[in-house]
């Protein structure tokens, strides 16, 4: 026992640093583990709430494509859906302008319904591959759940002096 008492009186100090060592060890371990390791089941967390009530389908994306393949401005049409963000590809021939692609992506607004407009935001990207007669261009909008319009990107260019 008094070999004890010698080592505690020696080692004090010591014994003290190491067991607040031991306790902060600890608590940093736990915040480590919630934090990053949380219980979510989900990537998106709680951000896709009421998703189930305005569920985007697989009949709804292919009577989209189907309706833009057979239109006589568009080559090509691809649309994925990801959380709440509709992506939408479209490519267009040769002999369509700017103005005629953004308008075509505003008007195909139309063809989904007002639950999923006001739930989603929809992410165009317009192309148009270069030829000898055309430049070609590649452009993107979005239109978010709340607003009412496409907004595009600035696609000028900046001269280099």
């Amino acid at each position: 026992m008094k070999k004890l008492k010698d080592l505690w009186n020696q080692n004090r100090v010591l014994v003290v640093l190491f067991s607040i060592i031991i306790i902060c060890t600890i608590v940093v371990i736990c915040v480590v583990i919630t934090a990053f390791l949380g219980s979510s089941k989900s990537v998106y967390g709680d951000r896709l709430e009421g998703i189930e009530d305005v569920q985007f389908t697989d009949e709804v994306l292919n009577g989209f494509k189907d309706s833009f393949n057979e239109d006589e401005l568009v080559n090509e049409v691809s649309i994925k859906s990801r959380g709440k963000i509709i992506y939408i590809t479209m490519l267009f021939k040769e002999n369509v302008s700017l103005v005629e692609a953004e308008s075509k992506a505003f008007s195909s607004l139309e063809y989904f319904e007002e639950n999923y407009l006001k739930f989603y935001d929809f992410h165009f990207t317009l192309k148009q591959n270069s030829t000898e007669t055309s430049e070609g261009f590649l452009i993107m909008g979005a239109k978010n759940a709340s607003g009412n319009g496409l907004i595009w990107n600035n696609n000028t260019e900046v001269a280099s002096e």
